[in-house]
């Protein structure tokens, strides 16, 4: 019971830690040229939710799905499964199995943010830079207190020996 209580509170630090992910600026991107004066062409910053609002605007469905399925519905999705998990006296081992499923996509926006920013920090376009900001430090720390909770979660599973099918 008491570690429930303690996965439960790491799990409501989790959500807070993705909320915080979502709407603070991500990335920060600035292309500028040198013609005479420095002319600054782009300087934005990008938040998960203010990407997905551009995108949607901008009528990009494609990129929008796939930032809204891996960047929203699936920590949503995985974080209705370990309440339940955590709430019940005995989940079902289905439950489980799908948290475990789940988790391994819980890393995708953060790979697909970190190859952005190394392409492009690494001067791979002239006069264009890219840095990270709080809101992908606070996604990051999410995704890895999820992992750590469902890993611990399967520790107490396997000593247990409870879970139903």
């Amino acid at each position: 019971m008491k570690n429930r209580l303690i996965l439960l509170a790491l799990h409501i630090i989790s959500l807070i830690l993705l909320g915080f992910g979502w709407v603070m600026d991500m990335l920060h991107i600035d292309i500028s040229t040198h013609f005479i004066v420095n002319i600054n062409l782009f300087n934005e910053n990008r938040s998960v939710l203010g990407t997905l609002q551009t995108l949607w605007q901008t009528a990009n469905y494609w990129p929008f799905a796939l930032i809204f399925l891996f960047g929203i519905l699936v920590p949503l999705f995985k974080s209705g499964a370990i309440f339940i998990i955590l709430l019940q006296k005995e989940p079902k081992q289905k439950l489980f199995d799908f948290v475990g499923a789940i988790s391994k996509w819980a890393m995708a926006d953060v790979f697909a943010i970190s190859i952005l920013v190394a392409f492009l920090g690494a001067g791979a376009m002239q006069n264009t830079s890219a840095s990270l900001e709080a809101g992908f430090y606070f996604f990051s720390a999410y995704v890895l207190l999820s992992a750590i909770i469902v890993w611990w979660m399967g520790k107490m599973q396997s000593l247990s020996g409870t879970s139903k099918a």
